[in-house]
């Protein structure tokens, strides 16, 4: 009867424990040897051959081997070779895939609301794989936000920005942005951000510069230097 041999897919999420399984048929003793994607054996027959203590071997049977890797990062993702050394040689690949969660998302305003004008928040998850997708709300209504992404390596960070006009009345208004992503399930990652001192326009009126100016002479009346208003507290030479 023919041996053969046929390897299991497996996804994990990064800093977890993967085990990957590689089912024999009909084994008679022969070579068994697993790779790691660049194609380094990682175990001989059951006999460790690559030096990364993440790796063990937990089961070799003549119906299976099974091999764990703990710590998981996205550097360890490809495929991983079962192989099985006959007249023939026979091998199949087992596709590891890891999977990034995003954190909590981070929102930032452009500048300070003020009342009568747009403010524009940005959302930002730095670090997920696959995507996150970020949704905006107010008052439990979502707010439609564009969406920008840039891949980080074998992650990708997500921004996604609102503009959304602003009266006083909104002063203490609060806003979510909600991160989603596959590996989350059902939850989400939420970031709340309150639009605290909302300025009224009179009050950024009063910010604008005078342009008035102070002139200082010495003690026999030349001109030393004209200064800002804000800084006549300041003695002449």
């Amino acid at each position: 009867r023919c041996q053969a041999v046929e390897a299991e897919n497996v996804t994990v999420l990064e800093g977890g424990t993967a085990q990957i399984s590689c089912h024999l048929q009909n084994y008679d003793g022969s070579i068994v040897v697993i790779q790691n994607p660049r194609r380094q054996t990682l175990f001989f027959n059951g006999t460790r051959a690559l030096r990364d203590d993440r790796f063990q071997m937990v089961l070799f049977t003549p119906l299976l081997v099974r091999i764990t890797l703990t710590n998981v990062s996205v550097g360890d993702e490809g495929g991983y070779f079962c192989q099985l050394y006959t007249d023939d040689t026979h091998h199949q690949v087992a596709t590891l895939s890891v999977s990034v969660p995003p954190e909590v998302p981070v929102v930032e305003a452009k500048a300070q609301p003020v009342e009568g004008s747009e403010v524009e928040l940005t959302c930002t998850s730095s670090r997920s794989k696959p995507p996150t997708t970020l949704h905006w709300f107010r008052d439990r209504r979502e707010i439609p936000g564009v969406v920008s992404q840039q891949e980080n390596g074998k992650t990708v960070s997500v921004v996604s920005t609102i503009r959304i006009p602003v009266e006083r009345r909104d002063d203490g208004a609060v806003l979510s942005c909600e991160a989603s992503h596959p590996a989350l399930g059902a939850q989400r990652r939420v970031r709340h951000y309150r639009l605290d001192h909302v300025l009224s326009r009179e009050s950024t009126q009063k910010l604008v510069p005078t342009n008035q100016y102070i002139l200082l002479f010495d003690k026999n009346l030349n001109k030393l230097e004209q200064m800002p208003e804000q800084y006549s507290g300041k003695c002449g030479r």
